[in-house]
């Protein structure tokens, strides 16, 4: 006799191990997806889990050792994002996942229509950045982006619009989720870099994702911009000004994407993506004067947005 009480319990287990893995990241998306019934919770929290666990090993360890470090284990870690992605896709049960993510995956992603898009995406970033390839140009960095932004926002705009179908989850609405996704997870990863410019050149001059040309645009180059950054020195104004300006383009586009979304997706669903996109476009504006307030307000301003996220749906 089956044991169903026990089967959720262990399921459940599984859920809750993913979202402690994905709460570490704080991130804003996660507040939002908090919005959500709990079964799109459960499925967005196993795949960021997923995907936090991959880019952490990448970030936070691979690239903050020393040059001859990450020579010696650059293919072992190329290694591993290749495992991680069979493990994503359901095509393996080995990989650097542990079990409980990995169950968690084939109880969500693995059911539903989601496709490899975003494990494709997000594995191809990951290899550029373990193969520390350049970032020339903007060209570049849009690449760069469509893997590591595009991947988690289309997942969160997937199951905003998918509908529970027998098994999972199933997409039926007329374009495909990075359709809408695309230019607003950009604004936003652009977002991210503003607000987090000090602390990540601070950190590793590799973990710098602004294309070169734009830096030399504004008269430095990237080894200087940690210097720059702490002497507040105008250049970095002028570089954050360029990175707004073509923020704000991805964010005109991106709206236009989001009309046509919204009256395809219920309340709900709509409510956690305006929710979403109004706390960026607030850390956006506040961007808009001097960049350096800005940044310091960031932190302060970012908690405020959430809170009030948070009550609002509560007194809905």
């Amino acid at each position: 006799m089956t044991d169903h009480s026990g089967i959720e319990q262990a399921r459940a287990e599984d859920f809750a191990f993913c979202r402690d893995i994905a709460g570490r990241a704080n991130a804003n998306l996660l507040h939002a997806a908090r919005l959500l019934s709990p079964p799109r919770q459960s499925f967005f929290f196993a795949t960021y889990a997923a995907m936090r666990l991959i880019d952490d090993k990448v970030d936070d360890d691979f690239l903050r050792r020393s040059a001859s470090q990450r020579e010696a284990t650059r293919n072992t870690m190329l290694a591993e994002i290749d495992g991680w992605q069979a493990q994503s896709l359901g095509l393996s049960e080995e990989g650097p996942l542990p079990a409980q993510v990995l169950r968690a995956l084939q109880a969500t992603a693995h059911r539903s229509d989601l496709g490899d898009g975003p494990w494709a995406g997000l594995a191809d970033a990951m290899r550029r950045d373990v193969n520390e390839q350049p970032m020339p140009d903007w060209d570049e960095f849009l690449a760069y982006a469509e893997g590591a932004t595009v991947a988690p926002a289309t997942i969160f705009i997937y199951l905003l619009g998918a509908e529970p179908a027998a098994d999972g989850f199933t997409w039926a609405l007329p374009h495909p989720p990075e359709h809408y996704a695309r230019d607003l997870g950009i604004f936003c990863y652009l977002v991210h870099i503003l607000r987090d410019l000090a602390k990540d050149a601070a950190r590793s001059e590799r973990l710098i994702t602004v294309p070169d040309a734009l830096i030399r645009q504004a008269g430095l180059q990237k080894s200087e911009l940690p210097d720059a950054v702490g002497a507040r020195d105008p250049r970095v104004g002028t570089l954050a000004e360029d990175l707004r300006q073509r923020a704000a383009c991805l964010l005109e586009t991106g709206r236009d994407a989001l009309q046509d979304l919204k009256p395809l997706i219920g309340r709900r669903e709509q409510f956690a993506l305006s929710g979403l996109i109004g706390i960026y476009e607030s850390l956006f504006n506040r961007f808009s004067t001097d960049f350096f307030s800005g940044m310091a307000d960031a932190p302060a301003l970012e908690q405020q947005l959430r809170k009030a996220l948070l009550s609002s749906q509560t007194q809905s």
